[in-house]
């Protein structure tokens, strides 16, 4: 019999034993750290509370469809500009252009594009921006009845120059 007088923490067989339950309790406290300091993506689109259920709200892309709209947006480098088709008349002063990222609202961009005339806006990105994102073209400004929004899902850069913007289908 081998009578050995080393403690026990000093031994091999009870730290391999026990390592493995030690990093999971670990992981553990770091996923639990994670989850309470986090916040989960927001979605962004045009929703409302109902008593318990939520809602989408459409009039914005129905006035768009009704009108006839959409957009092509040209990307240069840092420079946006986009060609709005359908309207007639009465061409907003600015639009909104919405950059989305898909899981953190902290990381979204908004573009305010100028009226250049016929129906052409131009503005400039103040970062760059990469990856799969929803875009969102609206007017500045206009009572909410007779606003429009045109959408888009794009990889950006784009790897043509132009990107699509069309209401969303019903």
């Amino acid at each position: 019999m081998i009578n050995d007088t080393t403690p026990w923490y000093k031994q091999f067989w009870p730290w391999f034993i026990l390592s493995p339950l030690l990093i999971v309790i670990c992981a553990g406290f770091w996923m639990l750290y994670m989850a309470i300091t986090t916040n989960d993506g927001v979605i962004v689109d045009n929703f409302y509370k109902d008593g318990l259920g939520i809602e989408v709200r459409t009039e914005q892309d129905m006035v768009a469809r009704n009108l006839g709209l959409n957009a092509n947006l040209k990307w240069t480098g840092r420079t946006l500009s986009v060609e709005l088709k359908g309207l007639t008349t009465g061409y907003p002063d600015q639009l909104s252009l919405l950059i989305v990222f898909p899981t953190k609202s902290s990381r979204d961009i908004q573009v305010l594009l100028n009226h250049q005339g016929a129906g052409v806006y131009k503005g400039a990105l103040t970062e760059e921006v990469t990856g799969t994102r929803q875009l969102q073209l609206e007017p500045v400004s206009g009572s909410v009845k007779n606003s429009w929004r045109l959408h888009a899902k794009a990889q950006l850069p784009p790897l043509s120059s132009y990107v699509a913007l069309t209401p969303k289908a019903q």
